[in-house]
């Protein structure tokens, strides 16, 4: 590979996109994206049903100089490891239990406990996962959840209720960062969770951020390969070009466009991508004039007249929008960019016919399920058996291959017409 650099995150960009194609055809263009895996929990923002990207990203403490989806990270997942350091209350992560050892619950001989671990002893896991290929060990959970809690005076559930409790508001954390500090508000948006525990947690993060509804992917656990497939191929050519947006000529711009197309239509050739299936954008960079930061707008190059002499009223709206100020003073073009789409086929997953809401065909079996330290009877559900139209009232488990998940009492879940599960407050519910 030429710029091995560009596959950074690149798997939690997939889900994303997965994400914003899920929730757009579901009816909620703006939704959060909640990446819970194993080691990590990744949140990211759709708007007007796109992801929303940046120009640099970052991987640990090193700034990247690329175009990428926004994605913020947390060491949050379901091996991360709760333990008690020198202030005496409990820590969940970034430390993981990884795949091997694991989870105690694995019976690979894990001994510290995890987020896995708190959910077997709450009962919001299954027997088993994948399919009853894996069995989970209970008694070993208890053991490593149960140790942690006693030198602080805690039971086995307030043990476990506190590391679901704590690892939900680190989470609730990265959705807050992806939000509130850009000035929106989370309660504005859908809630759309993936991975293997994004599921379990998302209808808990939900009542903390008040985004509803929540929206389970029909295979949630591999949200990214879908993503890929769904994405377009993309690639850009950027030139610098750093000059007042009142003093630049028309005729610069026009001859920085045409080779920057160049560029990026013999790039779309050597992918192979045909004619008809390429198209080129166009962007510009601007900012106040000595800010440090700028901010990246559309323009059409085959109407260049027009396009420039609406991008400083644009420009202001935009800045409006994200920090809430305008400033008296000229604005500066720091650089031009196009940007090369390779169209690919639109997939649209199968439109349901609504069935009866009685989903009793789908329950398998009931178990206890502890919520806020109270034991309720909860009924498990088999997913692949759920229809389109039914309707179930929380407490809910309910088990797939590929993820568990988990719905709140006071909390009802409709299956779309898409076959994704929508959570709501049973208050709030949309029929």
């Amino acid at each position: 590979m030429a710029s091995p650099v560009y596959t950074l995150l690149s798997g939690p960009a997939g889900g994303v996109a997965g994400a914003a194609h899920l929730s757009r055809l579901a009816g909620y263009p703006n939704a959060l994206g909640f990446d819970m895996g194993g080691t990590s929990t990744d949140v990211s923002l759709i708007q007007d049903g796109k992801p929303t990207s940046s120009r640099q990203t970052s991987l640990g403490s090193y700034p990247v100089k690329i175009p990428s989806v926004e994605v913020h990270s947390v060491g949050a997942g379901g091996g991360s490891i709760a333990h008690v350091p020198m202030t005496g209350a409990i820590r969940v992560g970034p430390e993981s239990a990884g795949a091997a050892p694991g989870p105690a619950c694995y019976g690979k001989g894990g001994t510290a406990a995890t987020v896995t671990d708190a959910n077997v002893v709450l009962g919001r896991l299954p027997e088993s996962l994948l399919g009853g290929r894996m069995p989970l060990d209970t008694k070993a959970a208890e053991d490593v959840v149960g140790a942690l809690g006693r030198p602080l005076n805690l039971d086995l559930y307030e043990t476990a209720q506190g590391i679901i409790d704590i690892v939900n508001e680190n989470m609730f954390g990265a959705l807050r960062l992806t939000t509130v500090q850009r000035g929106l508000d989370p309660r504005n948006f859908s809630l759309v969770p993936f991975g293997g525990a994004g599921p379990l947690h998302a209808n808990a993060l939900a009542m903390l951020g008040q985004c509803y509804p929540v929206i389970v992917p029909p295979t949630p656990g591999v949200l990214s390969a879908l993503g890929f497939l769904h994405s377009n191929i993309r690639h850009e050519a950027t030139q610098t070009l750093i000059q007042n947006l009142d003093d630049v000529e028309p005729n610069r711009i026009e001859q920085i466009t045409s080779q920057l197309d160049n560029r990026i239509g013999q790039w779309l050739d050597e992918e192979g991508i045909a004619p008809t299936d390429q198209a080129i954008k166009y962007e510009i960079d601007l900012r106040y004039l000595r800010q440090g930061y700028e901010l990246s707008l559309m323009f059409q190059a085959h109407d260049l007249q027009n396009s420039l002499q609406s991008l400083r009223s644009r420009f202001d709206a935009r800045h409006q929008e994200l920090y809430g100020f305008q400033v008296e003073s000229p604005v500066e073009i720091v650089n031009l960019r196009a940007i090369g789409i390779g169209q690919v086929a639109d997939i649209k997953p199968p439109k349901m016919v609504l069935e009866s809401p009685d989903a009793s065909a789908a329950m398998i079996n009931e178990r206890p399920i502890y919520f806020d330290r109270k034991s309720y009877p909860t009924a498990v559900y088999e997913r692949n058996i759920l229809k389109a139209g039914n309707e179930i009232t929380g407490p809910a488990l309910i088990s797939q291959t590929d993820s568990t998940t988990l719905v709140h009492p006071d909390h009802l879940a409709r299956i779309d017409e898409y076959l994704n599960l929508v959570i709501s407050p049973a208050t709030q519910a949309i029929h």
